[in-house]
């Protein structure tokens, strides 16, 4: 994300910046009470009831040798059951208020499929990120509450075994993925008709023709049913690696986006630095905040994640079980208590001061969120009125 804009270009993602980031949260209330450091139950919460992964990317900062006890796994349901009854069901897009995902594979957790169908009974509209690994049809007889989620997105790690081998090092993670996504396809209707899935893809900087193959291997599952993956969310690789997609590349990158559009009918979502090389007027790699632009308290107001022993953490990379470093980031636990008392004892707290490795426990939405909470601050504290100087700095009359 790119804070600021000077020429035409950047106006392209200034005006999807408003629309998709700073105006819902300004109409629900959750970014004026970050800002001014005033309690609000999070518009987002995520639930991270991951108990382990079958994958060993690189990337991940799980902590490998961490091991949920037995018997927070059977009272792992528990927690997350106490989380959706205490929800206080207020404002216009509660019932979008949960996230299944975390540092772990949610498939993991032998209770899931309870988890969704007593968050759907509930009046939510569950949503889940997997690798998809587990989704067996064997997996899916025994946890038929997938079937009540909204939306399944897929994070895919390659588009052919040795690709798949690269970053998971799971020899059988290629084959594995792509086999259960087209049984589920074939099994979806017969239950729930309803049910959005789509795929989630990375372009990692000079594997830009990959993405071709990955639209090959969709269109290879899409093939097996009616029901098919509907849509595909593309994002730049947003490591601390600063190893970035050249501007020669993103050249590119317009015309293979433009070639691909031809050939498929599956919605493409490109994101905010996509989106602009999607249009030919490409910006740059998106921004990453600082340790010292990180705000103490964080912004609960707008998200916060849950794991499976109940501790509530500020930022989403921090959900890891024993994380080296994550346990600073935990502001409570909900067993004896609930989210609303965990965040207004934080709130009114010291606080945490972040060190300079921290960031990398932010994902791609918490420095968005982060750099847009410093700059309003920055604006509140010359005395002017924050909100008007956002709204005329980001909100562009282009409509690309």
């Amino acid at each position: 994300m790119r804070l600021g804009y000077k020429h035409e270009k950047d106006q392209i993602i200034a005006n999807r910046y408003w629309n998709n980031t700073i105006s819902p949260l300004l109409n629900n209330g959750s970014l004026e009470k970050a800002v001014n450091g005033i309690y609000a139950y999070p518009n987002r919460v995520g639930l991270y009831p991951g108990m382990t992964c079958q994958f060993f990317c690189t990337f991940c900062g799980r902590n490998y040798n961490a091991k949920y006890k037995a018997d927070d796994i059977n009272k792992s349901f528990e927690v997350f059951k106490q989380v959706i009854d205490q929800d206080p069901k207020q404002g216009e897009f509660w019932r979008d208020r949960f996230r299944i995902s975390g540092g772990l594979e949610p498939l993991t957790n032998p209770h899931i499929g309870k988890i969704i169908s007593y968050g759907n009974s509930q009046g939510f509209k569950m949503q889940m990120y997997t690798n998809a690994y587990a989704l067996s049809k064997n997996f899916l007889e025994k946890q038929q509450g997938l079937f009540d989620l909204e939306v399944m997105r897929v994070s895919l790690y390659g588009h052919d075994p040795e690709s798949y081998y690269r970053v998971t090092k799971n020899k059988k993670a290629y084959d594995i993925v792509v086999k259960n996504l087209k049984d589920f396809c074939i099994q979806v209707p017969k239950v729930n008709s309803q049910l959005k899935l789509g795929v989630n893809w990375i372009i990692l900087p000079g594997h830009s023709d990959d993405l071709k193959s990955v639209f090959e291997m969709v269109k290879e599952i899409n093939s097996v049913s009616d029901f098919k993956i509907s849509f595909i969310t593309l994002r730049e690789d947003f490591s601390q690696s600063n190893n970035y997609i050249s501007d020669l590349e993103r050249e590119k990158l317009h015309n293979t986006f433009l070639e691909i559009e031809k050939d498929t009918d599956i919605h493409i979502d490109y994101g905010y630095a996509l989106h602009s090389v999607r249009y030919g007027k490409p910006t740059g790699p998106i921004k990453m905040a600082t340790h010292e632009q990180m705000d103490k308290h964080g912004w609960p107001q707008i998200a916060t994640s849950i794991d499976s022993l109940g501790n509530l953490y500020v930022y989403h990379e921090t959900g890891f079980l024993d994380r080296p470093g994550s346990e600073r980031y935990i502001i409570g636990n909900i067993k004896k208590s609930s989210i609303t008392d965990v965040v207004k004892k934080h709130l009114i707290g010291p606080g945490i001061k972040a060190l300079p490795f921290e960031v990398g426990f932010m994902d791609a939405f918490d420095h968005t969120i982060t750099l847009l909470i410093h700059e309003a601050k920055q604006y509140k504290n010359k005395g002017l009125d924050w909100k008007l100087e956002l709204e005329k700095k980001w909100k562009s009359p282009t409509q690309i």
